[in-house]
């Protein structure tokens, strides 16, 4: 296999204007990256995320986030949003048949499963209400304000 060799002053692709903010632009840049790919917490990846925006260029950075290697850490991310609507399609609450207040629900915890944020087969379309009830027993926070006592 062949080296890769990337020029990190390419201005297309890199914010070099910035890089007098920072000691070594190449190491944050590719921390950064390892920071996307691993697993960890979120207020780290987000951290990750405002350093890139700031040394990358959109379309570049774009493309690297589109990249399958690194995993959905936030739910605005298109291809969630995407998943969202592909599992939703289904039209019906695969719980209880409802067509209401349809919501998209990872099988597999999102925390739990950085892969399978997208994976279809890790998805159920559910009505608000059994989505609640799935979740009940879960100690999640995001869902914790729509519980049902």
């Amino acid at each position: 296999m062949a080296a890769v060799t990337i020029n990190f002053y390419n201005p297309v692709a890199f914010r070099i204007e910035n890089y007098r903010y920072v000691s070594n632009p190449e190491e944050i840049i590719v921390n950064s990256l390892a920071l996307l790919l691993g697993d960890y917490e979120i207020n780290r990846k987000h951290a990750a995320l405002v350093i890139l925006k700031a040394l990358l260029r959109e379309k570049f950075l774009k493309s690297l986030l589109n990249d399958s290697e690194i995993h959905p850490f936030d739910r605005n991310d298109p291809r969630v949003k995407k998943w969202t609507k592909e599992v939703i399609s289904v039209g019906r609450c695969q719980k209880c048949g409802s067509t209401e207040k349809l919501e998209a629900h990872h099988i597999i915890r999102w925390v739990d499963y950085p892969a399978g944020r997208i994976d279809i087969n890790n998805g159920m379309c559910l009505c608000e209400a059994c989505h609640i009830d799935v979740h009940r027993y879960d100690d999640i926070g995001f869902m914790s304000k729509r519980r049902r006592n």
